[in-house]
């Protein structure tokens, strides 16, 4: 069952197991204390962005004291006011102990903070869901933290008390955090994919708790991953036996797709840099946009492309641009995209326009895989029945 509800990261968790070791417990909560007073109200909140500041006017004493040895000792990644969920697991997987109000280091956590991969993080992440995000990042790929929501949501009815939408959206983002800091998910603009390294592990995982079932789903993950890829490089393969026209018109479609309105393809003879232009709109602000296709198959986009779009927005009135390719982009190119006191132009090569098929579902469909899993909760429950 998932107990940690401000999960953190296992490095923070390390380097505050290491600082506390040692310290007096008293003097820590008295701490904690202390800032839990200064926290203000919604009325009037308090800025705790910048400990360098804030410790210095607002604490004094043994507070002061222990606040700047969290916060320098940590290379400033523990900031004395956001602590919580490294304590929550502590606490919760007995990771340390107070003797004699000191703090001490269990043999669970003499175990925690050896290494990346231990029994002790393999319990907390079989504990905790971060096996089941592996899994489902394994089976997704490339995919927003929107569509991890319904399968993970699934999971916490199963294995948690927890159900409103809010907290089930934190409990994923915090654990995906955890897990990108661990090089087992990547992101990729608003796309999260599993690494080699949480391939490993899950693999690692299955075989050191003997448990087949993972096992299997490992072996199906990988054998999706295969899949995906090799169906990335067919999709790139079609898009690069398209003729410039309908690329052209696969842009528009992906345009309409993505909700903007009055879209045009430009004369090819009077284009002034402009393949198409287009109208989206960004809260309340109606926004025209143009666009320049350029399906390269070799060679990076160079800067002279940008310039030429740049240059033509004040003729369509066009407040922003896009440069959308099959290949990349030349580094002058993508240092001047967000000149400063110069419009914005986008730029989206092929991966990334791959990923904006798949999330629009535009020639490339995404399949959903059903298995069926145990409960192995209801078998643990105590029998209610009352025998006469």
């Amino acid at each position: 069952m998932l107990k940690i509800p401000i999960f953190p990261e296992y490095g923070n968790t390390k380097a505050l197991i290491n600082i506390l070791t040692g310290e007096s417990v008293p003097v820590f909560k008295a701490m904690l204390n202390s800032i839990k007073e200064l926290t203000g109200t919604p009325q009037n909140s308090v800025d705790w962005t910048e400990p360098d500041k804030w410790i210095d006017q607002r604490l004094s004493g043994q507070d002061r004291e222990l606040a700047l040895k969290l916060w320098r000792q940590s290379r400033k990644q523990l900031n004395p006011r956001w602590i919580r969920g490294e304590m929550f697991l502590i606490s919760g997987y007995k990771l340390m102990s107070e003797e004699d109000n000191i703090f001490q280091l269990t043999e669970r956590g003499k175990i925690f903070i050896k290494g990346d991969d231990n029994k002790i993080m393999r319990e907390i992440d079989q504990e905790e869901g971060l096996i089941q995000l592996l899994l489902q990042a394994a089976a997704l790929n490339r995919s927003k933290r929107a569509d991890f929501i319904n399968e993970w949501k699934q999971y916490l009815d199963s294995n948690s008390n927890v159900r409103e939408e809010s907290v089930v959206k934190d409990y994923l983002r915090r654990r995906m955090v955890n897990l990108r800091s661990r090089n087992y998910l990547s992101r990729e603009g608003n796309a999260y994919s599993i690494t080699k390294a949480g391939l490993s592990y899950l693999e690692n995982f299955s075989k050191q708790n003997q448990d087949n079932t993972l096992s299997t789903l490992t072996m199906i993950s990988r054998e999706i991953e295969k899949l995906n890829k090799e169906q990335r490089a067919s999709l790139r393969d079609h898009l690069e036996r398209l003729t410039p026209y309908q690329f052209e018109r696969l842009i528009k479609d992906l345009l309409t797709a993505m909700g903007y309105e009055d879209i045009i393809l430009t004369s090819a003879s009077r284009d002034k840099g402009v393949d198409i232009t287009a109208v989206s709109q960004q809260g309340i602000t109606t926004v025209k946009e143009v666009v320049q296709v350029k399906r390269f198959i070799k060679g990076n986009v160079q800067r002279p492309v940008l310039d030429v779009l740049r240059g033509s927005l004040h003729r369509f009135h066009a407040f922003q641009g896009t440069i959308i390719t099959l290949s990349d982009f030349a580094k002058g190119a993508k240092l001047a995209a967000y000149e400063t006191g110069a419009a914005p132009i986008t730029l989206i090569n092929g991966e990334k326009l791959i990923d904006m098929l798949i999330s629009n579902n535009l020639i490339i469909k995404k399949k959903t895989l059903e298995y069926l899993s145990i409960d192995d909760t209801y078998f643990n429950k105590e029998n209610d029945i009352e025998v006469e």
